[in-house]
């Protein structure tokens, strides 16, 4: 069995041809000969069949024609298997039944021979070599990405012919060679090495005169056919031939041996092969160079293996300007060079060096070896010509600074003994190169390489100064590499001087700046590459007043829809310009570096007018303010909750959606407030207000204190400055709110009292039903249950002539908590908890169904319906996880706990309050804290820990005094049964338990 490639691809089977079927086929099959015994990914498979524009059936296509495959061995009895391996498929095959394999065995083998001296063993082996061909590799797979592996088979087999007529030379078959030459160049009339073998063959058969006309013929073609006079071998030999050399004479053989006797003088092959030049072109590395040594250690495995006998190895190293790419590409390319004996060569493609890759050719050329006058002036044929001086050699290849494929295409070597580094501020899209991102250093890192710059005195002298310098450079290496430099100018500086100086966000640039070499001109290299739609994408990013943002901020500033604003922006991170914040999980999120938004900055005002940005931020501004609109509806079940204004906002796709409210306010919480602060500074108070006023029921969720007190004052003072009375009883409504979250009952009676003064005076029925149901909260924390009452009645008739559905379920679980904390009628708040629960769902009210799920929970426990009350806390749990409400998630465990300590089961008590525990710690919830401590303390003990259980009343109550009492100074006891006492109104504890630091105060007689 053979598998052939050299020729047009083939299975013979016992001297039978076996048909491989459609072309589809005989491409998969012929790449995965390429690359047989390894694993071929099933993308390069694709795109070897359909060469980039593959149909959406594409997998599957290649499925079955691996199928068919996998079915035409096993019937042919091939002993070659097809085996899936991710991330492709892998032919398993002996190298013997590979033509090609065998082939540069041989050649290999011939190799080892002439090293040896034994030229005849050499020369068999390459004919046996040779003889495997049967004509083009590969011929009749037209796909690109195998014919590219065909013509380096291609090359290999020119070398190696070339070196089996050399090895006749060398063996004195000069009879043989010269009647064989003719047809080979004349079937490859531009290749100079054929025409020199030529006029050797012919002068040592005494015919020198033909040997001079071969040299003559072979100028004309070339300067007719390219515009270039033959190269130095060539001249140099017809300058031997008419002088007769005596150098070009054949050795002498001994008789009976199959080698050439050695001569002390220079072997003829020398005179046609010049020994090559080997170039040394590498800059050297800096003495300092640190913190890149899991990247150095990449790359050299990269360079150590070699994945395929065909493939070119390519790394590509990108990265931000002054991140450091091409110190790391310089210091690897001189850790790696052992690997590359034949030479290294590098060229600068940025502005200020070879950026026309024309000129890096036409230099590596010379290089390697060729005089001015042999270089062709055609591009391409420069390129061609380029690739055959490094067939077969072992040369490193290092292009820096490369802007884009272009200029890196005609530079890569055919030859897979070569290798390349590619350095680039842009993500380049060269086929099968290995990638390697550079990063700006952590704090450590930087403080390394500040301490190797500047000295570990000094360093050690100031940590915290220097620490604050590696944050303010932004552990880019080119800015603390100027940094250190003028410290170490001016030993007499202290750190935290020039930390000071950088202090300025818009000095900051200037003070980078030092003998000639700054951040700004770097940044501004980068953004040079820009055209003019991504270059004022960029300046208007830095209104951005958010440490990240998300794609629609892009079309919010450039006024366009969502695909083109994510090419805009994916723009600016392909060229470092921007960074993806990485963990964010969900949609991209996009951030500066902090060098580059001042950069950015400046650039905005050059770029854009002062009328371009005041418009492109009111876009961003008003597009918070949908957004914020769309998380409420989404959390509400509708615009309702919360009053709204008239402040016009730029409607962002539906494309951009907010996924989850509370995952949505998670993520955007911080830069909903900077919106609002932003709104406040340009003076658009209609957008403050409403931005502050869609954020309140957002903030309900996460109890985000301090967000939420800033952007409801500032909604307030805009309200106040804009006359706008509805505003400002919205924004009293949501400080109101904040301060019963807060548990602050007497600021919250106060804003809520002016608040809804303010809704009557305007006749704002929905606003004042708004600001009664959350006053209620007020009255039930106080035990004031007829005030509830009353203003629950009051507030349902608002919110039931409005339409507000939401409202009303939430007013109907207020009341229904009531009743249950008086225990005066439980079927009455089983009734009203059935209706709260009938409309949430209605209108898809998801945290409106938890929270009244788990009243029931609390209604189930106190009759004793234990299985009704664990069900109850199963939905609690499930609404809460698909909102990652984590708050909520807290409470529902507590209560979860609760209903196994009911039950009896103590041991799954106490691991679920453990887990509640962690969570309200890690969400901030002292109320829930400290209830949890409570319970937990009270299974400890009914499972007889008593060590566990002593300490564990006394730390919750001092929990929720902390969360519930230390804020207004003095607690309100209230005396409800004998035996127990209530806490700021809603937590029971046990009397007899005693509670240091606990004294109670009766202030109203009962």
């Amino acid at each position: 069995m053979g598998l052939r490639v050299l020729g047009p691809p083939e299975l013979v089977v016992r001297e039978r041809s076996i048909g491989l079927g459609g072309l589809r086929q005989r491409t998969m099959l012929s790449l995965l000969a390429l690359n047989a015994n390894r694993v071929t990914p099933l993308e390069r498979l694709v795109d070897a069949v359909w060469n980039g524009n593959p149909p959406s059936t594409a997998r599957g296509q290649v499925q079955i024609c691996v199928s068919r495959l996998r079915r035409l061995f096993r019937d042919s009895g091939c002993p070659a298997a097809i085996h899936t391996r991710a991330p492709g498929y892998q032919l398993e095959i002996a190298p013997a039944a590979l033509d090609s394999v065998e082939f540069l065995r041989l050649t290999a083998l011939a190799r080892e021979h002439t090293e040896t001296g034994r030229f005849e063993e050499a020369a068999v082996a390459l004919r046996e070599g040779l003889a495997l061909w049967r004509g083009a590799a590969l011929a009749g797979v037209d796909s690109p990405l195998v014919q590219r592996s065909a013509a380096v088979l291609e090359q290999h087999r020119q070398a190696a012919m070339e070196e089996r007529i050399r090895l006749d030379l060398v063996l004195g078959r000069h009879e043989e060679v010269a009647a064989e030459l003719p047809v080979l160049v004349d079937a490859d009339p531009l290749r100079e090495r054929l025409y020199e073998l030529l006029m050797l063959a012919l002068y040592r058969c005494g015919r020198q005169a033909e040997a001079l006309e071969v040299a003559r013929r072979a100028r004309d073609r070339l300067v007719r056919d390219l515009g270039i006079e033959p190269g130095p071998g060539l001249r140099d030999l017809e300058a031997s031939i008419l002088r007769h050399d005596r150098d070009l004479d054949p050795g002498p053989r001994r008789a009976g041996q199959n080698t050439v006797v050695r001569s002390p003088e220079p072997h003829p092959e020398a005179i046609a092969e010049p020994p090559p030049t080997v170039p040394r072109q590498l800059p050297g590395s800096i003495v300092d160079f640190t913190g890149r040594e899991s990247h150095l250690e990449q790359i050299r495995r990269q360079f150590a293996r070699q994945e395929s006998p065909y493939a070119l190895r390519v790394v590509a190293i990108t990265g931000a300007g002054g991140v450091g790419k091409s110190t790391l590409a310089v210091r690897v390319a001189h850790e790696v060079q052992d690997l590359f004996p034949d030479g290294q060569i590098f060229a600068d493609l940025g502005p200020n060096g070879d950026g026309d890759p024309n000129a890096a050719l036409a230099r590596f050329l010379r290089a390697l070896g060729l005089d001015a006058a042999g270089i062709p002036r055609e591009p391409a044929e420069r390129a061609e010509l380029y690739r055959t001086r490094l067939a077969g050699r072992r040369v490193l290849v290092v292009l820096d600074g490369a802007a884009s494929e272009e200029q890196v295409r005609p530079l890569l070597p055919g030859s897979a003994t070569c290798a390349v580094i590619v350095t680039s501020r842009a993500r380049l899209g060269l086929p099968g190169a290995h990638g390697v991102e550079v990063r700006a250093f952590d704090e450590c890192q930087a403080t390394r390489l500040l301490t190797r710059i500047v000295g570990g005195d000094r360093v050690a002298a100031e940590p915290a100064a220097t620490a604050a310098l590696a944050r303010l450079c932004g552990g880019l290496p080119l800015a603390l590499r100027i940094a250190g430099a003028r410290l170490a100018a001016k030993p007499h500086w202290r750190v935290e001087a020039l930390v000071d100086r950088l202090g300025d966000e818009a000095g900051r640039l200037d003070e980078l700046s030092y003998r000639g070499v700054g951040i700004r001109s770097t940044i501004a290299l980068t953004a040079g590459g820009l055209d003019d739609r991504e270059r004022r994408l960029f300046a208007l990013c830095a209104l951005v007043g958010t440490a990240d943002f998300a794609a629609w901020t892009a079309a919010a500033l450039l006024d366009t829809d969502r695909a083109d604003a994510e090419d805009a922006v994916e723009r600016l991170v392909d060229a470092h310009l921007l960074d993806i914040v990485p963990g964010a999980g969900g949609p991209p999120r996009y951030r500066f570096h902090d060098l580059v938004r001042g950069y950015a900055l400046e650039q905005s005002a050059v770029v854009c007018g002062a009328g371009d940005r005041a418009a492109a931020l009111r876009r961003l501004l008003g597009g918070w303010l949908r957004l914020a609109q769309r998380a409420h509806r989404a959390h509400r079940g509708g615009d309702v909750g919360v009053p709204r204004g008239s402040a016009s906002g730029w409607e962002p796709e539906d494309g951009f959606a907010v996924d989850g409210a509370t995952r949505w306010w998670e993520v955007e919480r911080r830069s909903l407030a900077r919106a609002v602060r932003q709104a406040a500074e340009a003076g658009w108070d209609d957008l403050c207000r409403d931005l502050a006023a869609a954020a309140v029921g957002l903030a309900e969720l996460t109890g985000d204190a301090a967000d939420w007190r800033d952007t409801a004052g500032l909604g307030l003072a805009a309200a106040r400055r804009a006359g706008d009375d509805r505003g400002e009883a919205a924004m009293l409504h949501s400080l109101g709110s904040l301060h019963v979250a807060r548990r602050r009952w007497d600021e919250a009676e106060e804003a809520f009292e002016a608040a809804l003064a303010i809704f009557r005076a305007v006749e704002d029925v929905h606003g004042c039903a708004l600001v009664l149901r959350n006053w209620a909260c007020v009255d039930a924390a106080r035990g004031r249950h007829a005030a509830l009452r009353r203003k629950h009645e009051e507030a349902l008739v608002g919110v039931r002539a409005v339409g507000d559905v939401v409202g009303e379920a939430d007013i109907l679980r207020g009341a229904a908590e009531s009743l249950l904390e008086t225990g005066e009628d439980v079927d009455a708040a089983r009734l009203l908890l059935d209706r709260a629960l009938l409309l949430c769902r209605e209108v898809g009210y998801r945290r409106g169904e938890a929270l009244v799920l788990h009243r029931f929970v609390r209604l189930h426990l106190a009759s004793g319906r234990l299985d009704l009350a664990r069900r109850a806390v199963d939905g609690v749990l499930e609404v809460v996880r698909d909102l990652g409400d984590r708050t909520g998630e807290s409470h529902a465990l507590l209560a979860l706990g609760t209903v196994h300590r009911a039950e009896g089961r103590l041991a799954e008590a106490e691991t679920v309050l453990c887990v509640a525990l962690d969570l309200a710690r890690d969400v901030a919830d002292r109320v829930v804290e400290g209830r949890v401590q409570r319970v937990l303390s009270d299974v400890r003990a009914l499972a007889g820990q008593v060590d566990a259980a002593r300490d564990g009343p006394a730390e919750g109550y001092r929990t929720l005094i902390g969360a519930e009492g230390a804020a207004v100074g003095r607690m309100r006891v209230r005396l409800d049964r004998p035996g127990a006492v209530a806490v700021a109104g809603t937590t029971r504890f046990p009397l007899g338990r005693g509670v240091p630091g606990l004294r109670p105060v009766v202030d109203r007689p009962g």
